[in-house]
Protein backbone atom coordinates (compact mmCIF):
# COMPACT_ATOMS: atom_id res chain seq x y z
CA UNK A 1 0.00 0.00 0.00
CA UNK A 2 1.17 3.81 -0.56
CA UNK A 3 0.32 6.64 0.59
CA UNK A 4 -1.07 8.92 -1.73
CA UNK A 5 2.08 11.47 -1.52
CA UNK A 6 4.04 8.57 -1.92
CA UNK A 7 2.33 7.49 -4.85
CA UNK A 8 2.03 10.44 -6.63
CA UNK A 9 5.10 11.66 -6.13
CA UNK A 10 8.08 9.79 -5.09
CA UNK A 11 6.67 6.08 -6.50
CA UNK A 12 5.56 7.63 -9.71
CA UNK A 13 8.19 10.20 -10.24
CA UNK A 14 7.59 13.56 -11.59
CA UNK A 15 4.42 14.90 -13.40
CA UNK A 16 6.45 14.72 -16.66
CA UNK A 17 6.90 10.82 -16.10
CA UNK A 18 3.02 10.61 -15.28
CA UNK A 19 2.18 12.72 -18.18
CA UNK A 20 -0.01 14.89 -15.95
CA UNK A 21 -3.56 15.50 -14.61
CA UNK A 22 -6.26 14.95 -16.62
CA UNK A 23 -7.83 18.54 -16.05
CA UNK A 24 -8.28 21.22 -18.98
CA UNK A 25 -5.90 24.70 -18.56
CA UNK A 26 -6.92 27.51 -19.27
CA UNK A 27 -8.36 28.64 -22.54
CA UNK A 28 -6.37 29.44 -25.71
CA UNK A 29 -7.08 31.95 -28.60
CA UNK A 30 -9.45 29.63 -30.37
CA UNK A 31 -11.08 28.11 -27.44
CA UNK A 32 -10.41 25.74 -24.76
CA UNK A 33 -8.29 22.89 -24.20
CA UNK A 34 -10.36 19.73 -24.20
CA UNK A 35 -9.76 17.13 -20.88
CA UNK A 36 -7.68 14.59 -21.94
CA UNK A 37 -9.50 11.54 -24.02
CA UNK A 38 -9.36 8.10 -23.63
CA UNK A 39 -11.01 4.80 -24.83
CA UNK A 40 -14.24 3.51 -24.14
CA UNK A 41 -14.28 0.66 -26.85
CA UNK A 42 -12.02 -1.59 -28.93
CA UNK A 43 -12.16 -4.36 -31.31
CA UNK A 44 -8.90 -5.69 -33.23
CA UNK A 45 -9.38 -2.99 -36.28
CA UNK A 46 -10.96 0.02 -34.35
CA UNK A 47 -11.01 2.16 -31.13
CA UNK A 48 -13.70 4.34 -29.58
CA UNK A 49 -12.82 7.16 -28.19
CA UNK A 50 -14.72 9.70 -25.57
CA UNK A 51 -13.52 12.76 -24.17
CA UNK A 52 -14.86 15.71 -21.63
CA UNK A 53 -17.27 18.30 -23.06
CA UNK A 54 -15.55 21.74 -23.52
CA UNK A 55 -18.28 24.80 -23.18
CA UNK A 56 -18.66 26.65 -26.90
CA UNK A 57 -17.73 23.07 -28.58
CA UNK A 58 -19.53 22.54 -31.64
CA UNK A 59 -17.25 19.58 -32.87
CA UNK A 60 -14.34 17.74 -32.21
CA UNK A 61 -11.12 17.14 -34.27
CA UNK A 62 -9.83 13.83 -33.06
CA UNK A 63 -6.01 13.09 -34.91
CA UNK A 64 -5.06 9.55 -33.95
CA UNK A 65 -0.91 7.92 -34.57
CA UNK A 66 1.05 5.53 -33.52
CA UNK A 67 3.10 7.62 -31.19
CA UNK A 68 2.04 10.12 -28.81
CA UNK A 69 4.51 12.60 -30.25
CA UNK A 70 2.74 11.92 -34.23
CA UNK A 71 -0.36 12.22 -32.64
CA UNK A 72 0.63 15.95 -32.04
CA UNK A 73 1.55 16.68 -35.54
CA UNK A 74 -0.75 18.42 -37.94
CA UNK A 75 -0.10 16.05 -40.50
CA UNK A 76 -1.48 13.20 -38.51
CA UNK A 77 -4.92 11.93 -39.60
CA UNK A 78 -8.13 13.64 -38.30
CA UNK A 79 -11.68 12.06 -37.45
CA UNK A 80 -13.90 14.73 -36.86
CA UNK A 81 -17.39 14.09 -34.63
CA UNK A 82 -20.96 14.63 -35.31
CA UNK A 83 -21.50 18.35 -34.15
CA UNK A 84 -20.95 18.20 -30.34
CA UNK A 85 -20.70 14.59 -29.88
CA UNK A 86 -17.91 13.82 -27.29
CA UNK A 87 -17.17 9.92 -28.82
CA UNK A 88 -15.89 9.15 -32.22
CA UNK A 89 -14.91 5.33 -33.71
CA UNK A 90 -11.97 5.23 -35.65
CA UNK A 91 -11.71 2.65 -37.93
CA UNK A 92 -9.33 0.49 -40.01
CA UNK A 93 -6.59 0.30 -37.50
CA UNK A 94 -4.02 -2.53 -37.49
CA UNK A 95 -4.45 -5.20 -35.00
CA UNK A 96 -2.78 -5.17 -31.89
CA UNK A 97 -0.71 -1.91 -32.37
CA UNK A 98 -0.60 0.77 -30.15
CA UNK A 99 -2.48 4.19 -31.07
CA UNK A 100 -2.29 7.71 -29.39
CA UNK A 101 -5.16 10.39 -29.93
CA UNK A 102 -4.96 14.06 -29.21
CA UNK A 103 -8.69 16.07 -29.40
CA UNK A 104 -9.21 19.39 -30.12
CA UNK A 105 -12.88 21.54 -29.84
CA UNK A 106 -13.45 23.82 -32.71
CA UNK A 107 -16.03 26.71 -31.29
CA UNK A 108 -16.73 29.94 -33.12
CA UNK A 109 -13.68 31.54 -32.37
CA UNK A 110 -11.78 28.71 -34.44
CA UNK A 111 -10.05 25.78 -33.48
CA UNK A 112 -8.55 25.31 -29.77
CA UNK A 113 -5.22 23.54 -29.10
CA UNK A 114 -4.42 20.04 -28.66
CA UNK A 115 -5.65 18.15 -25.38
CA UNK A 116 -2.90 15.69 -23.70
CA UNK A 117 -2.51 12.73 -26.16
CA UNK A 118 -3.82 9.59 -24.35
CA UNK A 119 -2.72 6.34 -25.84
CA UNK A 120 -3.94 2.90 -26.09
CA UNK A 121 -4.05 -0.80 -27.93
CA UNK A 122 -6.05 -1.89 -31.00
CA UNK A 123 -7.10 -5.83 -29.53
CA UNK A 124 -5.23 -9.05 -30.92
CA UNK A 125 -8.11 -10.36 -31.21
CA UNK A 126 -12.18 -10.35 -30.94
CA UNK A 127 -13.88 -12.07 -28.17
CA UNK A 128 -15.63 -14.97 -28.28
CA UNK A 129 -19.08 -14.02 -27.25
CA UNK A 130 -20.63 -17.42 -27.58
CA UNK A 131 -17.92 -18.82 -23.98
CA UNK A 132 -18.50 -19.08 -20.97
CA UNK A 133 -18.19 -16.07 -18.76
CA UNK A 134 -17.38 -14.92 -15.32
CA UNK A 135 -17.24 -11.26 -14.11
CA UNK A 136 -14.01 -10.86 -11.94
CA UNK A 137 -13.28 -7.99 -9.46
CA UNK A 138 -10.05 -6.89 -7.75
CA UNK A 139 -9.90 -4.63 -4.56
CA UNK A 140 -7.49 -3.22 -2.04
CA UNK A 141 -9.41 -2.60 1.13
CA UNK A 142 -6.43 -1.12 3.09
CA UNK A 143 -7.71 -2.71 6.24
CA UNK A 144 -3.94 -2.71 8.11
CA UNK A 145 -1.38 -0.69 6.77
CA UNK A 146 -0.19 2.80 8.30
CA UNK A 147 -2.42 5.24 6.21
CA UNK A 148 -5.51 2.87 6.34
CA UNK A 149 -8.42 4.76 8.12
CA UNK A 150 -10.30 3.22 10.39
CA UNK A 151 -12.37 -0.16 9.75
CA UNK A 152 -15.84 0.61 11.33
CA UNK A 153 -16.15 3.45 9.79
CA UNK A 154 -15.87 2.01 6.26
CA UNK A 155 -16.51 -1.60 6.35
CA UNK A 156 -20.20 -1.24 4.93
CA UNK A 157 -18.81 0.95 2.21
CA UNK A 158 -16.32 -1.21 1.07
CA UNK A 159 -18.92 -4.36 0.57
CA UNK A 160 -21.12 -1.48 -1.08
CA UNK A 161 -18.06 -1.44 -3.61
CA UNK A 162 -17.95 -4.70 -3.78
CA UNK A 163 -21.87 -5.56 -4.69
CA UNK A 164 -21.52 -2.54 -7.16
CA UNK A 165 -18.91 -4.69 -8.77
CA UNK A 166 -21.22 -7.14 -9.12
CA UNK A 167 -18.90 -9.86 -9.28
CA UNK A 168 -18.35 -13.52 -9.37
CA UNK A 169 -14.92 -14.05 -7.73
CA UNK A 170 -12.96 -10.79 -6.17
CA UNK A 171 -9.86 -10.67 -5.29
CA UNK A 172 -9.22 -8.86 -2.48
CA UNK A 173 -5.77 -7.63 -1.24
CA UNK A 174 -4.60 -5.83 2.35
CA UNK A 175 -8.11 -7.60 4.16
CA UNK A 176 -5.57 -8.33 7.15
CA UNK A 177 -7.38 -9.51 10.10
CA UNK A 178 -11.05 -8.38 8.52
CA UNK A 179 -11.56 -11.31 6.48
CA UNK A 180 -14.36 -12.64 8.78
CA UNK A 181 -15.74 -9.32 8.48
CA UNK A 182 -16.49 -9.02 5.12
CA UNK A 183 -17.26 -12.90 4.84
CA UNK A 184 -19.77 -11.97 7.31
CA UNK A 185 -21.26 -9.18 5.24
CA UNK A 186 -20.88 -10.75 2.09
CA UNK A 187 -22.87 -14.16 2.79
CA UNK A 188 -26.45 -12.75 2.81
CA UNK A 189 -25.38 -12.01 -0.85
CA UNK A 190 -24.36 -15.46 -2.15
CA UNK A 191 -20.78 -15.29 -1.23
CA UNK A 192 -18.20 -17.47 0.03
CA UNK A 193 -14.53 -16.55 1.12
CA UNK A 194 -12.11 -18.96 -0.45
CA UNK A 195 -10.50 -20.10 2.98
CA UNK A 196 -11.68 -20.64 6.60
CA UNK A 197 -8.22 -19.47 7.91
CA UNK A 198 -8.53 -16.00 9.35
CA UNK A 199 -4.73 -16.12 10.53
CA UNK A 200 -3.46 -15.88 6.52
CA UNK A 201 -5.96 -13.43 5.09
CA UNK A 202 -3.71 -10.51 3.56
CA UNK A 203 -5.14 -11.64 0.41
CA UNK A 204 -8.66 -13.68 0.03
CA UNK A 205 -11.37 -14.31 -2.40
CA UNK A 206 -14.66 -14.27 -2.82
CA UNK A 207 -17.16 -16.43 -5.02
CA UNK A 208 -20.45 -16.69 -5.72
CA UNK A 209 -21.81 -19.62 -4.88
CA UNK A 210 -24.88 -19.67 -7.50
CA UNK A 211 -21.61 -19.36 -10.19
CA UNK A 212 -19.38 -21.30 -8.81
CA UNK A 213 -17.82 -23.98 -6.61
CA UNK A 214 -14.71 -24.52 -4.71
CA UNK A 215 -12.64 -27.49 -6.32
CA UNK A 216 -11.55 -30.26 -4.55
CA UNK A 217 -8.56 -32.29 -4.88
CA UNK A 218 -7.96 -36.24 -3.96
CA UNK A 219 -5.02 -36.56 -1.03
CA UNK A 220 -3.91 -39.53 0.03
CA UNK A 221 -1.71 -39.29 3.66
CA UNK A 222 -1.11 -41.80 6.00
CA UNK A 223 -3.32 -41.56 9.14
CA UNK A 224 -4.43 -43.48 12.11
CA UNK A 225 -7.80 -44.23 13.24
CA UNK A 226 -10.55 -46.26 14.53
CA UNK A 227 -12.28 -48.45 12.06
CA UNK A 228 -15.87 -49.29 12.84
CA UNK A 229 -16.86 -53.16 12.31
CA UNK A 230 -17.62 -53.73 8.18
CA UNK A 231 -17.46 -58.11 8.54
CA UNK A 232 -20.83 -60.13 7.93
CA UNK A 233 -21.03 -60.88 11.62
CA UNK A 234 -24.84 -59.86 13.52
CA UNK A 235 -23.51 -57.17 15.87
CA UNK A 236 -26.14 -57.11 17.63
CA UNK A 237 -25.52 -60.25 19.34
CA UNK A 238 -22.03 -58.74 20.59
CA UNK A 239 -22.20 -57.70 23.81
CA UNK A 240 -20.21 -55.13 25.21
CA UNK A 241 -18.10 -53.08 26.29
CA UNK A 242 -15.49 -54.87 24.49
CA UNK A 243 -16.08 -57.99 21.79
CA UNK A 244 -13.26 -60.17 19.93
CA UNK A 245 -14.11 -60.92 16.00
CA UNK A 246 -12.60 -64.05 14.51
CA UNK A 247 -12.91 -63.03 11.32
CA UNK A 248 -11.04 -59.84 11.33
CA UNK A 249 -9.38 -61.25 14.24
CA UNK A 250 -9.40 -57.48 15.83
CA UNK A 251 -11.00 -56.49 19.34
CA UNK A 252 -14.34 -53.90 18.76
CA UNK A 253 -15.53 -51.72 21.57
CA UNK A 254 -18.82 -50.28 21.36
CA UNK A 255 -19.44 -46.31 21.14
CA UNK A 256 -21.90 -43.98 20.49
CA UNK A 257 -24.35 -47.21 19.16
CA UNK A 258 -21.17 -48.40 16.66
CA UNK A 259 -18.73 -50.86 16.53
CA UNK A 260 -14.93 -49.49 16.40
CA UNK A 261 -11.57 -51.40 16.81
CA UNK A 262 -10.43 -51.29 20.23
CA UNK A 263 -6.61 -49.86 18.64
CA UNK A 264 -6.13 -47.01 15.92
CA UNK A 265 -5.31 -48.27 12.58
CA UNK A 266 -2.77 -46.86 9.99
CA UNK A 267 -2.94 -46.75 6.64
CA UNK A 268 -2.58 -44.40 3.78
CA UNK A 269 -6.40 -42.73 3.47
CA UNK A 270 -7.47 -40.52 0.41
CA UNK A 271 -10.15 -37.65 0.73
CA UNK A 272 -11.12 -35.00 -1.04
CA UNK A 273 -9.75 -31.50 0.23
CA UNK A 274 -10.29 -27.80 -1.40
CA UNK A 275 -7.79 -27.16 -4.08
CA UNK A 276 -6.51 -23.36 -2.64
CA UNK A 277 -3.57 -22.02 -0.85
CA UNK A 278 -1.34 -18.91 -0.16
CA UNK A 279 2.01 -18.03 -1.37
CA UNK A 280 4.55 -16.29 0.51
CA UNK A 281 7.92 -14.54 -0.23
CA UNK A 282 10.48 -13.06 1.71
CA UNK A 283 10.50 -9.59 -0.09
CA UNK A 284 7.00 -9.13 1.79
CA UNK A 285 4.35 -10.16 -1.28
CA UNK A 286 1.76 -12.13 -0.76
CA UNK A 287 -0.88 -14.05 -2.70
CA UNK A 288 -3.50 -16.22 -1.98
CA UNK A 289 -5.36 -18.69 -4.56
CA UNK A 290 -8.14 -20.93 -5.08
CA UNK A 291 -9.70 -23.36 -7.87
CA UNK A 292 -12.94 -22.85 -8.65
CA UNK A 293 -15.16 -24.70 -10.96
CA UNK A 294 -17.83 -22.88 -13.19
CA UNK A 295 -21.07 -24.30 -13.14
CA UNK A 296 -22.26 -23.86 -16.77
CA UNK A 297 -19.53 -26.02 -17.90
CA UNK A 298 -17.90 -27.77 -15.31
CA UNK A 299 -14.62 -26.83 -15.71
CA UNK A 300 -11.88 -25.00 -13.02
CA UNK A 301 -10.06 -22.11 -13.44
CA UNK A 302 -7.70 -20.92 -10.69
CA UNK A 303 -7.93 -17.37 -9.40
CA UNK A 304 -5.41 -15.41 -7.53
CA UNK A 305 -5.22 -12.41 -5.55
CA UNK A 306 -1.74 -11.31 -5.40
CA UNK A 307 -0.03 -8.08 -3.77
CA UNK A 308 3.76 -6.62 -4.58
CA UNK A 309 5.98 -4.51 -3.12
CA UNK A 310 5.85 -0.90 -3.39
CA UNK A 311 8.34 1.89 -4.09
CA UNK A 312 9.86 3.37 -6.94
CA UNK A 313 13.56 2.97 -6.59
CA UNK A 314 15.40 0.63 -9.22
CA UNK A 315 16.13 -2.18 -6.65
CA UNK A 316 12.01 -1.94 -6.16
CA UNK A 317 11.46 -2.51 -10.18
CA UNK A 318 13.59 -5.52 -10.49
CA UNK A 319 11.98 -6.82 -7.11
CA UNK A 320 8.70 -6.88 -8.77
CA UNK A 321 10.04 -8.02 -11.83
CA UNK A 322 11.43 -11.10 -9.22
CA UNK A 323 8.04 -11.43 -7.50
CA UNK A 324 5.67 -11.81 -10.45
CA UNK A 325 8.47 -14.19 -11.81
CA UNK A 326 7.70 -16.27 -8.71
CA UNK A 327 4.31 -16.00 -8.64
CA UNK A 328 3.47 -17.04 -11.88
CA UNK A 329 6.29 -20.02 -11.04
CA UNK A 330 4.26 -21.12 -8.00
CA UNK A 331 0.87 -20.84 -9.47
CA UNK A 332 1.74 -22.70 -12.72
CA UNK A 333 2.90 -26.23 -10.57
CA UNK A 334 -0.88 -25.49 -8.21
CA UNK A 335 -2.98 -25.03 -11.55
CA UNK A 336 -2.14 -28.66 -13.43
CA UNK A 337 -2.61 -27.16 -16.64
CA UNK A 338 -6.10 -25.40 -15.17
CA UNK A 339 -6.54 -21.52 -17.13
CA UNK A 340 -4.70 -18.84 -14.46
CA UNK A 341 -6.35 -15.29 -14.17
CA UNK A 342 -4.12 -12.89 -11.89
CA UNK A 343 -5.42 -10.38 -10.30
CA UNK A 344 -4.48 -7.72 -7.53
CA UNK A 345 -2.22 -4.85 -6.43
CA UNK A 346 0.59 -5.20 -8.18
CA UNK A 347 1.92 -1.59 -7.78
CA UNK A 348 3.25 -0.88 -11.03
CA UNK A 349 1.41 0.74 -13.69
CA UNK A 350 2.28 1.03 -17.77
CA UNK A 351 4.33 4.50 -17.90
CA UNK A 352 6.45 3.78 -15.23
CA UNK A 353 9.28 0.94 -14.77
CA UNK A 354 6.58 -1.36 -15.73
CA UNK A 355 8.18 -4.93 -14.49
CA UNK A 356 5.40 -7.13 -13.95
CA UNK A 357 3.20 -6.64 -17.07
CA UNK A 358 6.91 -6.93 -18.95
CA UNK A 359 7.16 -9.95 -17.13
CA UNK A 360 3.50 -11.15 -17.11
CA UNK A 361 3.62 -10.60 -21.02
CA UNK A 362 7.08 -12.70 -21.09
CA UNK A 363 5.34 -15.40 -19.96
CA UNK A 364 2.06 -14.86 -21.67
CA UNK A 365 -0.48 -12.72 -19.82
CA UNK A 366 -1.71 -9.91 -21.07
CA UNK A 367 -3.23 -6.89 -18.79
CA UNK A 368 -7.18 -6.80 -19.54
CA UNK A 369 -7.15 -3.17 -19.42
CA UNK A 370 -5.17 -3.54 -22.98
CA UNK A 371 -7.34 -6.14 -24.19
CA UNK A 372 -11.30 -4.98 -23.38
CA UNK A 373 -13.86 -4.71 -25.73
CA UNK A 374 -15.79 -2.12 -23.70
CA UNK A 375 -15.03 0.46 -20.59
CA UNK A 376 -16.37 2.29 -18.18
CA UNK A 377 -14.45 5.43 -16.33
CA UNK A 378 -11.11 4.09 -17.34
CA UNK A 379 -10.08 7.90 -17.02
CA UNK A 380 -10.01 7.18 -13.21
CA UNK A 381 -6.86 5.70 -11.49
CA UNK A 382 -7.71 2.84 -9.47
CA UNK A 383 -5.76 4.67 -6.57
CA UNK A 384 -7.55 7.46 -5.48
CA UNK A 385 -5.45 7.95 -2.26
CA UNK A 386 -8.14 9.19 0.06
CA UNK A 387 -8.55 12.44 -2.47
CA UNK A 388 -11.99 13.76 -2.82
CA UNK A 389 -11.13 14.58 -6.15
CA UNK A 390 -11.07 12.25 -8.68
CA UNK A 391 -7.61 12.62 -9.91
CA UNK A 392 -7.19 11.02 -13.20
CA UNK A 393 -3.34 10.04 -14.75
CA UNK A 394 -3.54 10.45 -18.57
CA UNK A 395 -1.57 9.12 -21.68
CA UNK A 396 -1.91 4.82 -20.28
CA UNK A 397 -4.71 5.62 -17.28
CA UNK A 398 -2.21 4.96 -14.35
CA UNK A 399 -3.69 1.77 -12.95
CA UNK A 400 -1.58 0.15 -10.38
CA UNK A 401 -4.55 -2.71 -9.87
CA UNK A 402 -4.96 -5.22 -12.42
CA UNK A 403 -6.26 -7.97 -13.75
CA UNK A 404 -3.81 -10.60 -15.85
CA UNK A 405 -5.05 -12.73 -18.70
CA UNK A 406 -4.27 -15.25 -20.97
CA UNK A 407 -4.55 -14.20 -25.17
CA UNK A 408 -6.94 -17.10 -25.29
CA UNK A 409 -9.53 -15.45 -22.83
CA UNK A 410 -11.25 -12.48 -23.77
CA UNK A 411 -12.43 -9.41 -21.53
CA UNK A 412 -15.37 -7.03 -21.70
CA UNK A 413 -17.18 -4.35 -19.27
CA UNK A 414 -13.81 -3.16 -18.07
CA UNK A 415 -14.82 -0.80 -15.18
CA UNK A 416 -13.48 1.17 -12.62
CA UNK A 417 -16.30 1.22 -9.82
CA UNK A 418 -16.53 4.60 -7.70
CA UNK A 419 -18.94 7.32 -7.00
CA UNK A 420 -18.41 10.43 -8.60
CA UNK A 421 -20.12 13.59 -9.59
CA UNK A 422 -18.38 16.54 -11.80
CA UNK A 423 -14.73 14.58 -10.90
CA UNK A 424 -15.36 14.44 -7.09
CA UNK A 425 -15.62 11.57 -5.12
CA UNK A 426 -19.29 10.99 -3.47
CA UNK A 427 -20.62 9.01 -0.30
CA UNK A 428 -18.00 7.35 2.37
CA UNK A 429 -14.25 6.52 0.90
CA UNK A 430 -14.36 2.40 1.05
CA UNK A 431 -10.77 2.54 0.27
CA UNK A 432 -8.14 4.68 -0.88
CA UNK A 433 -8.46 1.88 -3.82
CA UNK A 434 -11.12 2.25 -6.36
CA UNK A 435 -12.48 -1.19 -7.20
CA UNK A 436 -11.32 -2.30 -10.44
CA UNK A 437 -14.07 -5.19 -12.72
CA UNK A 438 -14.09 -6.95 -16.04
CA UNK A 439 -16.18 -9.75 -17.43
CA UNK A 440 -14.07 -12.81 -19.04
CA UNK A 441 -14.76 -14.87 -21.95
CA UNK A 442 -13.17 -18.07 -20.58
CA UNK A 443 -11.81 -21.04 -23.20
Amino acid sequence: MLSPFRFVVAAMGTALLLGGLLTAPASAAGGPRVGAPYVTGSTPHSLTISWPATPGARRYKVSYAKSASKARRTSAPVKVSKKRRTSVRIAGLRRATRYCVTVRAVTRHGTGPRSAAHCHFTMRRAVRWDRPTVSVATFNVCAAALNCRRWRGRERAIVRRILAADADVVAVQESTRRSDDLARLLAPHGYARYSDDPGRDDETLYYRTAKLRMDTRPVTRTSCAQDPYVGGADTSLWEGPRHFDEATGQWYVLRDGGWLTEVELCRPRTKDVAWRGSFDSHTGATAAWASLRLATNNKAYVFVSAHLTHANTPAAVRLRRAETRQLIDKTKKVAHGRTIVFMGDFNSYRGMNDSPRREMARQGWFDAYDRSATYTRPFLSSLNGWDTRARSLRTWGGHIDRIFIRASVGSSAWKIVARTKHRRYVATKASDHNPIRTTLYLP
